[in-house]
């Protein structure tokens, strides 16, 4: 069996023996590490610098593996998954510099998504566990200390805990999709 990575389709494709779709598929070739790719990432552990994978799609609604796809490697970045051959070898000669830097804007966003995300909850969780154990002082002016404001909500309910860690999780964990507390409460 062994470890593999995923690489997850965009567009998804369609099975040809029963039309469902197919959004991923597993992969070996490169360092497996149960990491998730998509096109833009950087490919840890890949075999080569610049090249194309073939891959065997698997469709799990009819257990049929009839399909190739083929990732293109250039540098180690993923820059695109094909359905055929001629395409995935012809884009290693097109990648230009622009879409370069969109894929590093893009993946610092996605960093500073996870590096705010962080800081909320650990921030969270430290008011929280001073409030517990007291390292304000009086537990009755705790209550109305403003130090205390943005976990006020949580810190009577039966499971505080449990309560911060539903309030910073993602909407969909698959891709962390963010809510905001705006649009929580509407």
């Amino acid at each position: 069996m062994g470890i593999f990575d995923t690489v997850y389709l965009d567009p998804p494709r369609i099975c040809r023996s029963c039309g469902a779709e197919i959004g991923e598929v597993q992969t070996k070739v490169f360092d497996p590490g149960l990491r998730e790719y998509r096109v833009g990432d950087v490919i840890y552990g890949s075999p080569f610098l610049n090249g194309v994978v073939q891959e065997e799609l698997y469709c799990s609604h009819c257990n049929a593996s009839k399909q190739k796809v083929y990732f293109t490697v250039w540098h180690t970045l993923l820059v695109g998954v094909y359905d055929h051959l001629e395409d995935a070898e012809a884009r290693i000669g097109s990648v230009d510099r622009s879409e370069l830097l969109d894929y590093i804007v893009q993946h610092q966003a996605e960093a500073l998504r996870w590096h705010d995300r962080f800081s909320r909850l650990y921030g969270e969780l430290q008011n929280f566990h001073d409030f517990q154990t007291g390292a304000n002082g009086d537990p009755r002016k705790r209550q109305e200390s403003p130090m205390f404001f943005r976990i006020r909500k949580y810190v009577d309910t039966d499971d505080p805990l449990g309560e911060l860690i539903k309030a910073n999780k993602p909407v969909n964990p698959e891709d962390e999709t963010e809510v905001s507390r705006e649009e929580e409460s509407v």
